[in-house]
């Protein structure tokens, strides 16, 4: 009895700190929510599939569409697909990718761009907590032809920070993270924050290999005159 009542002592205290965490998090939403920038509201539904090709590597792809002015209007699309290489028992990952993106820019016009991306993560977890890293620089060519653009190709480092918590004999995980953007060629803000973006949602694991995510997102945006992003998101993610 004093052992499990140990045990069950850990496990709400575990529980009310996630609560805590997550309170302060949409705290933040509600702050920035209320700043002196524009807000708009948008959606995001993706579809996402990987496929192992051997014990180290595996392919992956991904569609994604955006929208945007309060969900009424066509943001983007974003056509993803890519070679992931494990490492330390699948913590430690790093990533090529190629993403054809499909947008509404600045200037009215609809716009094609080619993104290309390297990404570098690791995984830990201290159960019920599962903590991640991953950083991604991305250089992305966009079509002067429908825009004026000071730089072209753009780079961007991005750097992810992610916490989940294990729910004992449940189908949900919930998670927190934050995505910092960071310009790298721009001549004239040089390496300036250009964007936080913060997110918080849950997976549900419907079997082994396929999951759904259901998410909000704030992108605050630091730099030029874009409205800050309020998002609700829908994901839909298979292994084969």
């Amino acid at each position: 009895m004093t052992a499990l009542r140990a045990f069950l002592e850990i496990r709400i205290g575990m529980t009310e700190k996630i609560k805590y965490t997550l309170f302060l998090f949409f705290i933040s939403f509600s702050s920035f929510a209320q700043s002196q920038r524009e807000m708009d509201v948008g959606a995001s539904f993706s579809l996402a599939g990987e496929k192992d090709l051997n014990r180290f590597l595996a392919l992956a792809i991904d569609e994604e569409i955006r929208f945007t002015n309060n969900n009424i209007g066509f943001d983007r699309s974003i056509t993803s697909f890519g070679l992931d290489y494990s490492f330390l028992d699948k913590k430690l990952k790093t990533g090529i990718y190629y993403a054809f993106i499909y947008l509404y820019n600045n200037d009215y016009l609809y716009e094609a761009r080619h993104r290309y991306y390297l990404n570098l993560s690791y995984k830990e977890t201290f159960e019920p907590y599962v903590l991640s890293w991953r950083g991604r620089l991305q250089c992305t060519y966009r079509d002067e032809n429908r825009g004026e653009y000071k730089i072209n190709p753009k780079y961007v480092m991005k750097n992810k920070f992610e916490a989940a918590y294990l729910i004992w004999g449940s189908p949900w995980k919930p998670y927190i993270s934050c995505d910092l953007s960071t310009s790298l060629n721009d001549p004239v803000m040089g390496h300036e924050l250009l964007r936080i973006r913060y997110e918080g949602g849950a997976s549900w694991r419907i079997d082994r290999t396929t999951y759904m995510e259901f998410f909000v997102r704030l992108d605050e945006y630091l730099s030029g005159n874009d409205p800050h992003i309020l998002s609700l998101g829908v994901a839909y993610k298979a292994k084969f």
